[in-house]
């Protein structure tokens, strides 16, 4: 049998073998490597559109309420309502009105000369927000086309700062300043006049509690009245 020179032997089962089983190992933490990364990458693409539709919503009702109605606008709310007002409210400015239970309702401009009344709320964990058809005159169509604008939700509050006293619960507002009357509080009192003007309140914190991968997350926003 003649014998090949040692330079122009191949390759053994064993090492053929022990090479493949090699690629095979290389191949599968490829792939799992590869997995891993696409489920990262999937993870970002979802928090990054979460928190891309967490700041339209917060800057939605910032300049829903940067545009709302003014006194030399709105007299009163019972006439932009066209209806009677519910004892629950609190009104942090002229034409924006606040209650835990029905959320946040306000008349806004819509920079054409007309005016538009809007409410916010939340229902079964999403934010909704619905818009009335805009006109000249009142009393303003009630605000009917709801959209959803922000899912996840458990709760939100509102909080107006009011000159020298801080951030203060709208709706608890009231109680307080009867129980330690402000000059200017007791100024409008005899004036006939017990909610607050809006030179007092320079601005609303609005927070949003939400139900994030088992745990609860609050976002804060605060909006400077102009």
């Amino acid at each position: 049998m003649k014998i090949l020179p040692r330079f122009q032997r191949g390759f053994t089962l064993v090492e053929v073998l022990v090479a493949l089983v090699l690629l095979a190992l290389l191949s599968l933490i490829s792939w799992r490597g590869l997995d891993a990364v696409q489920h990262v990458s999937e993870q970002l693409d979802a928090r990054a559109q979460e928190t891309l539709s967490l700041m339209r919503a917060l800057g939605q009702v910032e300049r829903d309420l940067r545009r709302h109605a003014g006194a030399d606008v709105l007299p009163a709310w019972e006439a932009a309502a066209g209806g009677p007002v519910s004892p629950g409210l609190a009104f942090p400015a002229p034409g924006i009105a606040w209650a835990r239970e029905s959320g946040l309702s306000l008349v806004r401009s819509t920079g054409d000369g007309r005016w538009q009344r809007l409410r916010w709320y939340v229902d079964e964990g999403v934010l909704y927000r619905a818009a009335g058809a805009p006109s000249y005159r009142l009393p303003l169509p009630e605000p009917r086309a709801a959209v959803a604008v922000l899912d996840g939700m458990r709760t939100w509050s509102l909080r107006e700062w009011r000159t020298g006293q801080g951030w203060m619960d709208p709706q608890a507002a009231p109680a307080d300043a009867a129980a330690a009357p402000r000059p200017a509080v007791r100024a409008r009192r005899r004036a006939g006049v017990e909610s607050a003007p809006a030179d007092d309140i320079l601005g609303l914190e609005f927070v949003l509690h939400r139900q994030e991968d088992g745990v609860r997350r609050a976002y804060r926003k605060v909006v400077l009245l102009p």
